[in-house]
């Protein structure tokens, strides 16, 4: 799940002038009949009535039709051995910085150097050294984990499941890659940790208590603030009734094969739009230009192409919203066989 969020079933009105205030089904719901049978939650939403359930177990999700779906609860204690922006393996001082890039060419030839060290003072980088660093790290790992499954064993529990992004392994952290093969190694020494997938921890385990989720995410303060809040309901204001605009002119387009390309592309820019990283930006503060920039731009776009794409509709005369598409789309060429989603969104029986 994006961000690991959840959200109950509940009345919907985040904000005056949100589009059709309702009652909105969980998102379990939504997630079970598009076909998901697991997901990941965090910690702190596996509460009930002000208790705290454990996270060393897989729990059927209550708010979807029974024996559907289940939820995998994040570790906190060994996710944030990884995860810590200051005690978390990637903030060694011997891996490669990520920020710091010669200019020209793009190469990273310097390392972390140590905590809050100026962009200035970073050290050459010594890929031993960190080759070095990313093995003991797995071995702490291991052994983390090997504790973890100490402690829980008497209770009867048998999972810790440690969800992270993956763009973190060999992108942000450089030696993450290195560091997953070494741990796999490293876990060989600690016979009472297997690693297992998802699907087949639940296959083996199926019976499971039920939960109901409480709303959050694994963001900033555990909500939603950091996608919708003070600094970003501009963005949500000016997206939600371009959202109504597409799905009111989506079934007519779609009947209308000639305006087949107008409205994937439509959908392409919509999607860009709603990215979620332009809020998540513009609240960190951190490139906050580029992101207005982003949103701005896709929004703008989106509005012209709607706005040509209902006229031709509606007059039989498309050329304008196809040269407006085609001019988009070399640009952004993104998600190739989109329409057939959009098809099912409405309820389509059929769409060639």
């Amino acid at each position: 799940m994006p961000e690991c969020a959840y959200r109950a079933r509940g009345w919907w009105e985040p904000l005056p002038g949100a589009p059709q205030p309702r009652v909105r089904a969980a998102t379990g719901q939504f997630v079970a009949e598009a076909g998901y049978r697991w997901f990941f939650a965090d910690a702190h939403m596996a509460r009930e009535h002000g208790q705290t359930r454990t996270p060393y177990r897989a729990y059927e999700v209550a708010d979807a039709p029974p024996g559907r779906l289940s939820v995998l609860v994040r570790d906190p204690k060994s996710s944030a051995q990884v995860w810590s922006r200051h005690g978390g393996y990637p903030g060694d001082q011997w891996y490669l910085e990520f920020h710091k890039i010669r200019y020209p060419g793009g190469l990273k030839l310097w390392r972390v150097s140590g905590p809050g060290v100026d962009l200035g003072r970073k050290q050459p980088y010594v890929p031993p050294n960190a080759a070095g660093q990313a093995r003991e790290h797995a071995r702490h790992y291991a052994s983390l984990l090997a504790d973890v499954a100490r402690e829980q064993y008497p209770w009867g529990t048998n999972l810790i499941a440690v969800p992270f992004d993956t763009e973190l392994y060999g992108h942000w952290w450089f030696e993450g890659t290195q560091f997953l093969s070494d741990l796999y190694r490293a876990l060989l020494h600690h016979p009472q940790v297997r690693p297992v997938t998802a699907s087949r921890h639940l296959a083996e385990r199926p019976e499971r208590p039920a939960i109901h989720l409480e709303e959050g995410s694994w963001g900033a303060d555990g909500d939603f603030s950091m996608w919708l809040g003070p600094r970003t309901a501009w963005t949500w204001q000016r997206l939600w009734p371009l959202e109504s605009t597409f799905w009111e002119l989506a079934p007519r387009a779609l009947a209308e094969p000639s305006a087949h390309e107008a409205l994937a592309q439509a959908t392409r820019t919509l999607l860009l739009a709603q990215s979620s990283d332009w809020q998540f930006i513009i609240s960190t503060g951190e490139a906050t230009d580029y992101a207005d920039h982003r949103f701005h731009s896709h929004t703008a776009d989106l509005a012209r192409l709607l706005d040509a794409l209902g006229t031709g509709v509606a007059t039989g005369s498309l050329d304008r919203a196809l040269s407006i598409a085609t001019e988009l789309r070399t640009r952004d060429d993104v998600f190739p066989d989109v329409l057939p989603s959009v098809a099912a969104a409405l309820g389509a029986r059929a769409f060639a």
